[in-house]
């Protein structure tokens, strides 16, 4: 009886294992965030915010060409030459990604506001391939391994990240990258360590098994850049038209509001699964019941945090980014707003996943691309900061909005 008892507590347990490593990675990015702008001049701050949007690309292509498509191959492939192939593709791909950026950086990121020299690029570089290489020891976990694994790989890199900003207190983007590539390295040789592993097989028969991976993901490939470009065009912009502080502000505040992220990643990793599993066993309706009581709680969420924020965002601003970012709060209110509206189009767009309509998300975020770009040019010049803030809200309007049109026009062409 109490076996019983205990493994009915399985999925509850599982479930809170995903929420604390997401919780550690979600919390770690923030809080460096949060820690360099503290410590950070407003300009290197700004570097920093292109340095983390260039991660933050690599990140999507990644998740795209590699972990998506795996995610969904792997039960059905032998597990380690499986990883073992996905680990070296993961190698050569953070290499030739790498390489790209730091090359735009040094080239022409003079027209951002930030070209760097090749002090920065060489460790913009190696930071980029050795994080990318602990992405995949923690993202792997969840593929062919279980989440406690994933969690470990997190604890070795988050918590030592956090304690070196704090401890050393860079005062440039250079010793701040320093910082990051330590903190990376232990999650990063345990993906090397298994490059290495040694697997029968010629180089044709690797070749032909990430060809295959690739031919499968090419979708997941082709709709990453999207997501991206959506996500950062009015940074860019607003770094093309005003230069990097203005950045540093708008990305630092609205970093706050990213720790929402930590729900966003939970629908996506437990979320889908579980309404997905309702959808075939139980039917269309139950489903719903079940997305319909998630968007209660998020919107709950969501207006709560938006009393305080109202009430206390100038204190919250300043405790923490400093008091250098407190005149900036009602940023913080915009970037909140945008959020919720968000929110509600990601919702939209995986519950008309799961019923099979994919191409509802793909329009959503060429809408998204079309309004950062529209909007961008309208307000950015304009109102600077703000307008960019502003711009953000108009994309997640124009997904949600664009989302619910393609689905009904789908409907009346159906009758």
């Amino acid at each position: 009886m109490l076996i019983a008892r205990l493994k009915s507590y399985l999925p509850a347990i599982r479930n809170l294992s995903s929420l604390v490593d997401q919780v550690l990675v979600s919390g770690g990015n923030f809080l460096s965030i949060a820690i360099c702008a503290h410590i950070l001049p407003l300009s290197e701050q700004g570097k920093f915010t292109y340095i983390f949007a260039s991660y933050m690309a690599l990140l999507l292509l990644n998740m795209a060409g590699i972990f998506q498509g795996a995610a969904v191959r792997a039960p059905a492939q032998e597990p380690d030459p499986y990883k073992i192939s996905l680990a070296r593709f993961q190698l050569l791909q953070a290499l030739l990604l790498s390489m790209l950026v730091c090359a735009f950086w040094f080239g022409v990121g003079n027209v951002f506001g930030w070209q760097a020299t090749a002090a920065e690029a060489g460790l913009l570089f190696a930071f980029l391939v050795i994080q990318q290489l602990a992405d995949f020891d923690r993202r792997s976990a969840y593929i062919f391994s279980v989440t406690r694994r994933a969690i470990y790989s997190s604890a070795t890199l988050y918590p030592i990240r956090i304690i070196g900003l704090l401890i050393i207190r860079p005062d440039t983007v250079s010793q701040v990258l320093m910082v990051l590539i330590v903190s990376a390295f232990i999650p990063a040789v345990l993906t090397l360590l298994t490059i290495g592993k040694s697997r029968d097989g010629s180089a044709q028969s690797w070749i032909l098994a990430i060809k295959e991976h690739l031919t499968y993901s090419r979708l997941f490939i082709a709709g990453a850049p999207l997501s991206w470009l959506w996500s950062y065009i009015p940074t860019f912009m607003l770094g093309v038209m005003h230069g990097k502080e203005p950045v540093a502000l708008l990305s630092s505040i609205r970093g706050i509001c990213g720790m929402a992220n930590v729900l966003i990643e939970q629908i996506e990793i437990k979320a889908v699964a579980d309404w997905a599993r309702v959808h075939h066993g139980e039917g269309a309706h139950i489903m719903g019941v079940a997305v319909s009581r998630l968007f209660k709680i998020g919107m709950a969420f969501w207006l709560l945090t938006m009393t305080a924020i109202v009430v206390f965002g100038q204190e919250i601003v300043a405790l923490v980014l400093g008091n250098l970012y407190a005149p900036y709060w009602h940023l913080l209110v915009i970037a909140w707003v945008g959020y919720g509206v968000y929110f509600i189009a990601r919702i939209f767009a995986i519950k008309h996943r799961i019923l099979g309509a994919n191409h509802i998300e793909f329009i959503g975020n060429m809408s998204g691309v079309i309004a950062a770009l529209t909007a961008g040019y309208v307000m950015i010049p304009a109102l600077k900061a703000t307008g960019a803030a502003w711009v953000y809200v108009l994309i997640a309007a124009a997904m949600l909005i664009s989302q619910m049109l393609v689905l009904k026009s789908g409907k009346i062409f159906a009758k």
